[in-house]
């Protein structure tokens, strides 16, 4: 009680304008934690999913493992071609990955959590400082990524089809934030400064992404190209970002993952125009995966990495070796 007393004191000490800027001052200090759980709580299932793929997928195609758990033609401790055997131990931990990753449920579970994230991705659109930034450095990073996996091509470490990765989530996510916050800018600087036009122009931009989804869908247009043909290449990165294209395991195009990062960002200018928490506390229980939540961006570049680097001494350490196609 004394400390507001004390506080109250010092505000009626201070002009309107200092008020104003503590009163800010606050509000960029005060995360919201609700939505950091949220984005933490998408993140660690994403990394979840990343793990099993790299169990299942990875292990198989890159090293002389040779398991087929669809087939079912393969016992543990028995030697492949290469004289080496799989250990039932280790035998048991792909099954994992492999169960997990030709479940039927995963599909459905794995678009319930992109939507959750882009919605979340929406909704911190209103509660960044510079969109600007951020949204560049995501990008910076989609490319990065790209250009690993290029080089990675080009030295014949693996398929340009199924591994290059030309326009990933990270390139989603920062080419949409650049978008929307262009067209919002110029939207509100056409209409003075009128929200409302810019909801309309949000639910035409919805319809035009569902429009194409569906009709890419339903049309089942998917663009097949020759990766030996630089032009082609080129066409099948275009179709990767608008989606009349499907290329690599990371595939996020621009349609329909801007309706979700819409459909959020209307959240965050209305249910969170404040930009305050609407709840009063964080439960302790929530804090490691609101620390998770303000961390998402190195987690996600970070996790693959050392997934993979983990995976590759475990296999090491079996008696694989690492095989290159």
């Amino acid at each position: 009680m004394e400390n507001s007393n004390n506080e109250g004191v010092i505000l009626t000490s201070l002009n309107d304008e200092e008020v104003k800027s503590l009163t800010e001052e606050r509000i960029k200090k005060k995360r919201v934690w609700e939505i950091d759980f949220a984005r933490g709580f998408a993140i660690i299932l994403m990394v979840l999913d990343h793990l099993m793929w790299n169990i299942y997928d990875f292990t198989y195609k890159f090293f002389d493992v040779n398991v087929n758990f669809l087939g079912g033609n393969f016992t543990p401790n028995i030697p492949n071609e290469n004289g080496i055997s799989l250990p039932a131990y280790l035998y048991s931990y792909m099954q994992v990955g492999g169960w997990y990753y030709n479940w039927d449920v995963r599909v459905a579970f794995r678009q319930v959590v992109l939507i959750l994230f882009f919605i979340i991705c929406g909704i911190s659109f209103n509660f960044s400082k510079n969109n600007i930034k951020r949204g560049f450095i995501l990008l910076g990073c989609g490319i990065g990524i790209t250009a690993l996996t290029g080089i990675g091509v080009a030295l014949d470490l693996f398929s340009l089809r199924s591994s290059f990765i030309p326009f990933g989530v990270l390139s989603c996510y920062g080419t949409i934030i650049l978008l929307v916050y262009f067209f919002k800018w110029l939207t509100l600087k056409l209409s003075k400064n009128n929200i409302k036009i810019w909801y309309f122009v949000s639910f035409i931009i919805c319809l035009l992404s569902i429009f194409i989804t569906v009709y890419y869908d339903v049309a089942n247009i998917n663009y097949r190209f020759n990766p030996e043909n630089p032009t082609q290449v080129f066409i099948g990165i275009i179709g990767t970002i608008f989606g009349f294209s499907t290329w690599g395991g990371d595939f996020f195009p621009l349609f329909p993952y801007i309706t979700y990062f819409l459909i959020g960002e209307f959240i965050g200018n209305t249910v969170y125009k404040n930009k305050e928490s609407l709840f009063k506390r964080e439960p302790k229980v929530t804090k490691p995966i609101t620390f998770v939540g303000k961390h998402t961006i190195w987690i996600y570049v970070a996790h693959i990495p050392l997934i993979t680097i983990i995976h590759c001494i475990l296999y090491w350490a079996a008696g694989f070796n690492l095989v290159l196609f």
